[in-house]
């Protein structure tokens, strides 16, 4: 089917508000052709048109507005709704078939904009809408059970972005946008790179070799074909980091066939993504990963990044590794940063920085969840924390200057990149433990158990360990318990 992109000027219409009914699609455009039968305001009486509230896409459309394209307002039944349909570029696909046809055509142009460039305008208050020829037969006067050849032209809304121009560093990265995620139902082979042993850009490509010849044995494949490369990470996310990838083809969601064997199945996650167009050959694919991790991410502070996984996408515009002319989109998953919640109008003002903090002294907080809540700029000094569940739970930046923590469960805990002040003596100036860490006072572990710990790499100069047990500890392979018996025998014989 074929999608136009079209210009549309400004376009006014008188019309009537309904449930998204045929029934009363077609007794609201009775009404309004009643009232407008020699209306002179009206400017178009071949089509009917029937407006669509975009916004209403992300959950279900259940409202719709019919009516008359007109020249004005002036003097037009007061039962009539004004809206006004700005000048804007529209997405059109003519309709002109049997039912199964038209719903064909819908899935056509969701899918075209779901694979293409553009993004449909789904903001409130942008309105697409179907343009239903009156002749030779008004569509109007037949009843929405009985109907079953259609006639009309899908107008769908393109959102406005202005012209994408990478910076000069990233020549093959030709278009960026966010797009609404959906989850993805994948077949394919999954192998783990281990990029100690391998580099990614050797063994992705041999493993693609290996899987392309058994493709054909995929059945239900998602039209139009397509192949993903997955690209799967454990925490924490980084340069260099191994991973496990799957070379594999979208498959249709309620698609009953069996995994070939020696396959496996996974599904993407629905997030949001933002998706990199790359047209080059295979030498810059870099480019995508360097725009995206080195210049967007820190450009913009709308999203954050899911480090969880990414994937490559390739259809028919992908004409070869080496072909300069071949395209290809790679999806990296973002959440929508949340936007920073007032607990109180009260403020108080943080004397060493001169930071205005919302003023929780002394409030008392109960059974509260902070599941996937991000604390930033907190104040917590002399605060006392009971019963809390810090499972998964990361802290960076956190003063910890005369804590005192009792009865912590921390298995499975990494402590790594701690150090001492940079003072030899602590300098209580102002506030404790806030002025470039001057509170140098020791850690101490009291009655704590930290049997089969691990020290790497550690500086454990001064370090005093008393009345602990010691069965079992080892320093560079050396039990503990056997030094202290060497050292008493030779203290003995002193």
């Amino acid at each position: 089917m074929n999608v136009e992109i079209v210009e549309r000027p400004e376009m006014k219409a008188a019309v009537l508000q309904i449930p998204r009914d045929g029934r009363l699609v077609r007794e609201a455009w009775a009404k309004v052709a009643a009232w407008l039968d020699h209306e002179p305001a009206v400017a178009d009486r071949d089509h009917g048109y029937v407006f669509i509230p975009e916004w209403q896409w992300s959950t279900e459309v259940t409202t719709l507005w019919v009516g008359i394209v007109v020249d004005h307002f002036d003097g037009l039944p007061a039962e009539l709704e004004k809206i006004t349909i700005p000048a804007k570029r529209f997405a059109k696909l003519t309709v002109r078939g049997n039912r199964a046809h038209m719903e064909e055509a819908y899935g056509a142009l969701f899918g075209w904009f779901e694979q293409g460039p553009y993004e449909r305008d789904v903001r409130e208050g942008s309105f697409g809408f179907e343009m239903n020829r009156l002749q030779p037969v008004n569509p109007f006067e037949i009843a929405a059970d009985v109907i079953d050849y259609f006639d009309y032209d899908i107008y769908a809304p393109i959102k406005d972005e202005p012209k994408f121009e990478a910076p000069d560093r990233f020549p093959g990265v030709i278009n960026v946008e966010v797009r609404q995620g959906r989850p993805r139902r994948v077949i394919g082979m999954e192998t783990f790179i281990d990029q100690q042993k391998t580099k990614a850009g050797y063994a992705i490509p041999k493993f693609w070799a290996s899987f392309m010849p058994r493709i054909g044995e995929i059945a239900g494949v998602k039209a139009p074909f397509a192949t993903i490369g997955l690209y799967q990470y454990e925490p924490p996310f980084g340069p260099q980091q191994n991973f496990r990838y799957v070379a594999g083809v979208e498959v249709e969601a309620e698609s009953q066939a069996e995994v070939p064997e020696g396959m496996t199945e996974v599904t993407v996650p629905g997030d949001d993504c933002v998706v990199i167009t790359y047209r080059g050959n295979a030498a810059g694919f870099g480019q995508v990963w360097d725009y995206f991790h080195g210049f967007w991410r820190l450009q913009q502070h709308e999203y954050d990044a899911v480090d969880d996984f990414e994937y490559e996408r390739h259809d028919e515009r992908f004409l070869g590794a080496d072909d300069e002319n071949s395209v290809f989109e790679m999806y990296f998953p973002v959440r929508r940063r949340l936007v920073d919640r007032r607990l109180t109008d009260k403020i108080v003002v943080d004397e060493k920085g001169g930071h205005v903090l919302q003023d929780l002294r002394g409030e008392s907080i109960r059974m509260v969840s902070f599941q996937d809540a991000r604390l930033y700029g907190i104040d917590s000094r002399s605060a006392e924390l009971s019963h809390v569940n810090f499972v998964g739970a990361k802290w960076k930046h956190v003063y910890f200057s005369n804590v005192h923590v009792d009865e912590i469960q921390m298995g499975g805990t990494i402590f790594e990149h701690i150090r001492r002040p940079d003072a030899d003596e602590s300098r209580l100036e102002g506030e404790p433990g806030t002025d470039g860490w001057v509170n140098v006072e020791p850690v101490i572990f009291r009655d704590s158990d930290l049997s089969i710990a691990q020290f790497e790499g550690c500086n454990l100069s001064g370090v005093n360990i008393s009345d602990c047990r010691l069965d079992g500890m080892m320093i560079d392979g050396v039990p503990v318990t056997l030094l202290l018996e060497t050292y008493a025998k030779h203290k003995g014989h002193s």
